[in-house]
């Protein structure tokens, strides 16, 4: 017959006496908080009951010493008291105490008054401590003791079974879970028989094993999961797909099984039907976090940052951590609700779970609100603690870029090119300064390499086309990027006015021309573009349309004015 084990923790002792030997009425939460500043001597004065049930609360929070100290000194005060030996033998072998652990297991194993429950609680403890001892063949011999009498006991067969699989003895392993199988079929023997079949790699036999498994324990979810998975391993998706819904037809409420085909759908990209599924989960949930989490996330990838912000703020109340936080402020500063997203943001510990990156967003909004020196301090605070915090270090090259401080950003960078997770942005931040700093090998050396690392960034591709160009070299090099730029971005008009300057650089002004009315359809504001509409219009014989588009380049604030009204009197080779 099965014996279901489980852990036992009684609500209150009522299945055995504990000798009361101490008149002081104390609550649980009295006792734990006194027995840590406490005597021994005080300990020992403490009714047995009160002892018990603050060992209990002591478990709870997580405090094993406080509560092996309690129970410690009630059994020393009840010898009679047989659970609360067992737990502390339990308590012992947990934080490693296994000498401790064997001398109380030892004793108890000798006690005539042990229950055939009590006997089978030690037996299992004491053979998890062999496990523990990593004295496998021992743990074995007493299993095979314990399942001769009971070849159906779940906990027993389970331990054996994963013994003997992790010795690579998958034989022995499946014909002891066929033995428990024919003393009694459970879905708990169909799952490990599976789990076996599964590391074997003999997914048929898996596959028959779960379904089995589903015909005992039709709500299972696992058993579907994992059926689902052997489809994803046969590559046949749809059945696995499949399988998932199907389940979920039936069974609303079950989030792993909704996770499983919301991640399916998301790694075949198919976010919106991934959504659809997250939200169902929710609604037959009624907010599970899990869910919530995950649903929340994919409208943030789908940037549906409405949606997002409304999961996540109905998240922050159940679990208001850090991790959470982060992605509610990302939601609203993408929304550009700057001010309550810098307030969650601020809210984050800089030492916990995306403390870091929640700084560097704060940074990110003080540089959108020309909070220059704010901004820098944040970003020098972050670099400082973590020097390879590359989006800290990509913000701080760009607000460089902002104030001009070409050589400072050079210098702060510098130390990074050695890093081979560097962020092409830096490299190609390191070219706009040297760009500035007319030091064009430098610049080539940047952009050759951002463009190793991704030789389909459209912005690297026309800046170095256009460096080549406004140096009058290598223009066939130059005309080729600017051209592979374009299939990235089609009539972008800045890579279209780059084009149209090799052009002109080669001598070919009448495609020049063409190319840079192209241009200027698309961006109708840029001093620089109608500077070189003029020049290229004055090479084409149009003196006064050249003339008027020098003036436009004037008008639209060009940082070499004189230069231009040169031009505008002398025309394009007049002494500038």
């Amino acid at each position: 017959m099965l014996i279901r084990q489980t852990a036992f923790i009684p609500a209150i002792l009522c299945a055995f006496a504990l000798t009361a030997c101490a008149t002081q009425q104390q609550t649980p939460a009295q006792i734990e908080e006194t027995a840590t500043t406490v005597t021994r001597a005080d300990v020992m004065q403490m009714d047995t009951r009160f002892l018990y049930l603050a060992s209990q609360d002591a478990v709870k929070d997580g405090n094993l010493e406080l509560a092996i100290e309690l129970l410690s000194a009630l059994v020393e005060k009840d010898e009679s008291a047989i659970t609360p030996h067992i737990q502390l033998a339990a308590l012992l072998l947990q934080t490693g105490r296994q000498a401790e652990a064997e001398q109380h297991l030892t004793a108890l194993l000798a006690e005539p008054t042990l229950s055939a429950e009590q006997h089978e609680e030690l037996q299992m403890t004491r053979i998890r401590m062999l496990v523990s001892q990593n004295k496998m063949n021992e743990a074995l011999a007493q299993l095979d003791a314990l399942l001769k009498s009971q070849p159906a006991h779940i906990m027993a067969r389970e331990m054996q079974a994963r013994i003997l699989a992790n010795q690579e003895r998958m034989d022995e392993a499946l014909r002891a879970i066929q033995e428990a199988i024919s003393a009694e079929d459970l879905p708990e023997f169909r799952l490990l028989q599976a789990q076996l079949f599964i590391k074997k790699n003999d997914l048929i036999q898996a596959k028959t094993s779960l379904q089995r498994m589903l015909i005992l324990e039709p709500d299972s979810d696992m058993a579907a999961i994992m059926l689902s998975g052997i489809a994803l391993k046969q590559n046949r998706p749809e059945e696995a797909e499949k399988i998932l819904r199907q389940f979920l037809a039936t069974h609303s409420e079950a989030p792993n099984v909704s996770h499983a085909l919301g991640k399916m759908l998301t790694e075949q990209n198919r976010i919106v039907e991934a959504i659809l599924v997250y939200r169902d989960a929710d609604n037959a949930s009624g907010g599970n976090s899990d869910i919530l989490k995950s649903l929340g996330m994919l409208y943030f990838r789908h940037q549906d940052f409405d949606k997002a912000v409304e999961i996540f703020a109905r998240l922050v109340k159940q679990e208001p951590i850090g991790h959470i936080r982060f992605y509610y402020a990302a939601s609203l500063e993408a929304l550009q609700k700057n001010q309550q997203a810098r307030e969650i943001y601020e809210s984050i510990n800089p030492a916990g779970p995306l403390g870091l990156e929640a700084q560097v967003r704060l940074a990110s909004i003080d540089f959108g609100e020309n909070k220059l020196k704010q901004a820098e301090n944040r970003l020098l605070n972050i670099i400082k603690e973590k020097p390879d915090q590359m989006e800290a270090q990509l913000m701080l090259s760009g607000l460089r870029l902002a104030q001009e401080q070409f050589q400072k950003m050079l210098t702060e960078t510098e130390p990074l090119l050695g890093n081979s997770n560097i962020h092409p942005q830096i490299l190609f931040n390191r070219a706009v300064a040297f760009e500035h700093l007319k030091q064009y090998d430098d610049v080539e050396t940047m952009l050759t390499r951002v463009l190793a690392k991704n030789p389909k960034y459209s912005e690297a591709l026309n800046f170095l086309g256009y460096t080549y160009a406004i140096q009058n070299i290598h223009l066939d090099k130059a005309e080729a990027l600017i051209i592979r730029a374009l299939q990235e971005k089609p009539k972008d008009g800045y890579y279209l006015d780059s084009l149209a300057w090799v052009y002109f650089q080669g001598g070919n002004y009448v495609k020049a021309l063409a190319t840079q009315k192209q241009a200027l359809e698309s961006i109708s504001n840029d001093a620089v573009m109608f500077e070189h509409y003029g020049d290229i219009l004055w090479k084409n014989g149009q003196t006064a349309p050249a003339r008027e588009a020098w003036q436009k380049a004037i008008d639209l604030n060009a940082v070499n004015s004189k230069q231009l009204k040169n031009k505008i009197s002398g025309g394009l080779d007049a002494k500038q």
